[in-house]
């Protein structure tokens, strides 16, 4: 809630009510000067100050730098991901959430009495139970593994006990396959 107890509302400019908008912003990223796309827009048949457009490309700016922050760090992540097999997609997006939410926290200045506790509350209460889910889930998985191992290695032995050199080298075979299925 805002001062005052007023629910706080996204910005609105005058430039997302404009029919011409795929211009202006087309325009801004090009980097045409304001005045330049002020012209553009009433050779369009519409009219926004300078004013209006400063204000709508700052906003622009914020959000293709989120935009372009979050890129990259879901490519570290990924990255990561990808050199540490044990790590799987749904934790480094955790991970994103929870960056995230600390940087709001963190950056939050005054605007921290604005902020909605309950729902920060919630959503790190959340999060934390998806850590804890993953966790279990990758338990009951690594238990499995090892079951399914112990029961083949209990057949093997009595297929192959008449033959103890090729019992010891399924062995170790069976022991490396657990090992890089239950790693991480």
């Amino acid at each position: 809630m805002a001062k005052g107890g007023r629910k706080q509302n996204r910005r609105h400019y005058k430039v997302e009510r404009l029919k011409c908008r795929e211009l202006i912003d087309r325009m801004l990223a090009d980097g045409y000067i304001y005045e330049d796309i002020m012209e553009a827009v009433a050779e369009a048949g519409e009219r926004i100050s300078k004013s209006s457009i400063q204000r709508y490309h700052a906003s622009f700016e914020q959000v293709a730098e989120r935009i372009t922050k979050t890129r990259e760090q879901m490519k570290v992540l990924i990255d990561a991901v990808r050199d540490q097999p044990g790590t799987d997609l749904a934790e480094a997006a955790n991970q994103v959430m929870m960056q995230g939410l600390l940087t709001r926290i963190a950056t939050a200045g005054d605007e921290f009495d604005a902020l909605p506790l309950d729902k920060v509350g919630r959503l790190v209460a959340s999060l934390e139970r998806s850590a804890v889910a993953r966790e279990k889930l990758k338990l009951q998985y690594d238990q499995g593994v090892s079951a399914a191992v112990g029961r083949i290695m209990d057949e093997l032995r009595t297929v192959l006990a008449d033959m103890p050199e090729t019992l010891a080298v399924l062995a170790a075979k069976l022991e490396t396959i657990r090992t890089e299925l239950t790693a991480g």
